[in-house]
C-alpha cells in the first residue's frame, strides 16, 4: 500500500495540500480524477519527490524508484524517437529501443525527430520513455492526452502487463472506466469527494 499521511503544501498563499491523506493500492492501475487545478499534479509531484511538502510523509513509494510522466511530453528537438528511449535505459538494456517503440506503437518511426510528430505521437513517445525507464512504481500526468481512443486501450493493457502499481491523474471516462481503482478528490485545497 502506498500511504500519503497528513501533507501539506502551499504555492505563495495558495494552500493546495492541506493535511492531506490518501491510500493507493500498491498494484493495478489507479486513477486520480478532478476538475483542474484541484491539486492532481502536486499530489504526484509530491509522491514522486519532485516536490516537498511542509508536513507530512510519502511511504510505500521511494522516489529513486519511481517514473515519472509530467504533462508536458518534454521531448528534446535533437533527439530522434529511438534516442529520447536508449537515453533513459542503461547500456545492457539499449537493445530494447524497439520493444518500447512497439509498446507505443511508434514503429517505423525511430528516425523522426519531435517537430516532426503529432501531439498524440509525441505524447507516445513520453509515455514510451516514462514506461521504459520503469521502476518500482510510475506516476503518470494525463497520459493520454490527445491519443486516440483505440490506441489508449491498447496501450493502457500493456502498461498493465508491466507488473508496477501506475498511479495516473486523468479526466479520460475512457482511463477512468478500465482502471482498478478511482479517486476522485477536488479542491484547493485537495479533498476526496
Amino acid at each position: 500500500m502506498i500511504q500519503v499521511q497528513n501533507l501539506t503544501l502551499r504555492y505563495g498563499d495558495k494552500l493546495v495540500l492541506d493535511r492531506f491523506s490518501l491510500e493507493i493500492p500498491d498494484q493495478g492501475l489507479t486513477a486520480l480524477t478532478g476538475p483542474s487545478g484541484c491539486g492532481k499534479t502536486t499530489l504526484l509531484r509530491v509522491m514522486a519527490g519532485l516536490a516537498k511538502a511542509e508536513s507530512g510523509i510519502v511511504s510505500g513509494a521511494a522516489p529513486v524508484r519511481t517514473a515519472f510522466l509530467f504533462q508536458e511530453d518534454r521531448l528534446l528537438p535533437w533527439r530522434t524517437v529511438s534516442q529520447h528511449i536508449t537515453d533513459v535505459l542503461p547500456k545492457s538494456r539499449r537493445g530494447e529501443a524497439a520493444r518500447w517503440l512497439a509498446f507505443a506503437e511508434l514503429e517505423g518511426e525511430e528516425g523522426a525527430y519531435p517537430p516532426a510528430l503529432s501531439g498524440g505521437m509525441a505524447r507516445r513517445l513520453a509515455l514510451a520513455r516514462c514506461a521504459a525507464l520503469g521502476g518500482d512504481l510510475l506516476l503518470l500526468d494525463e497520459p493520454f492526452a490527445g491519443v486516440d481512443q483505440e490506441r489508449t486501450a491498447r496501450i493502457l493493457d500493456r502498461l498493465r502487463g508491466l507488473g508496477a502499481p501506475i498511479v495516473m491523474a486523468t479526466h479520460q471516462a475512457q482511463v477512468l472506466a478500465v482502471c482498478d481503482a478511482v479517486i476522485a478528490l477536488d479542491g484547493p485545497p485537495l479533498k476526496r469527494i
